[in-house]
C-alpha cells in the first residue's frame, strides 16, 4: 500500500501595490486643499501717480524711521544698532507715538535680498503704511 504524505506549499504574503499610486496622489491633492498658504508675502504695494514736474518734499526728521541692513545682515534703527527679533514691536511702538512716521528701509547692495523682505514683512505687520525702499553702496 502506497502511502501519500501531504505536502503543503507556503503562500508567501504579498501587499498589493497596484493601487499605491492612486493613494499618494489622494494623499497629496488632500493636503494641497487643506494648507492655508501665506497669500501677504513680498513687495506688493501701490505706486504714487506719475507727475509731470518731480516735487521736491520735506520732511521733518522726527517724522523719519530708518531701516538700515549692511551687507553683513546687521540691522541699525536710525543708526543704533538693533535686533532682528525686536525690528516689528519697535516700528510698532514708533508709530503709536507717532502715526504720521516714514519708514526708510535701505539695504545694503550686497546683503541677501531676504533681509530687506523680512524687514518689509515686519514693517507691514507692524501696520507701517508709509514706506521707502532702497539701496546703498555696493551691488555688485
Amino acid at each position: 500500500m502506497a502511502i501519500f504524505k501531504k505536502v503543503r506549499l507556503e503562500e508567501e504574503a504579498e501587499i498589493p501595490t497596484a493601487s499605491m499610486a492612486d493613494i499618494a496622489f489622494l494623499l497629496i491633492i488632500f493636503f494641497m486643499t487643506t494648507t492655508n498658504f501665506a497669500r501677504e508675502r513680498g513687495l506688493k504695494f501701490v505706486l504714487p501717480e506719475k507727475k509731470d514736474q518731480p516735487q521736491e518734499v520735506k520732511i521733518k526728521s522726527e517724522n523719519l524711521l530708518k531701516i538700515s541692513i549692511n551687507d553683513k545682515g546687521e540691522l541699525f534703527l536710525n543708526d543704533e544698532e538693533a535686533r532682528w527679533e525686536n525690528l516689528e514691536r519697535e516700528v510698532k511702538l514708533r508709530l503709536e507715538k507717532n502715526p504720521n512716521l516714514i519708514i526708510i528701509i535701505r539695504t545694503h547692495g550686497d546683503a541677501p535680498y531676504d533681509y530687506m523682505i523680512r524687514a518689509f514683512d515686519a514693517v507691514k505687520a507692524a501696520g507701517g503704511k508709509k514706506v521707502s525702499l532702497g539701496i546703498i553702496g555696493g551691488g555688485g
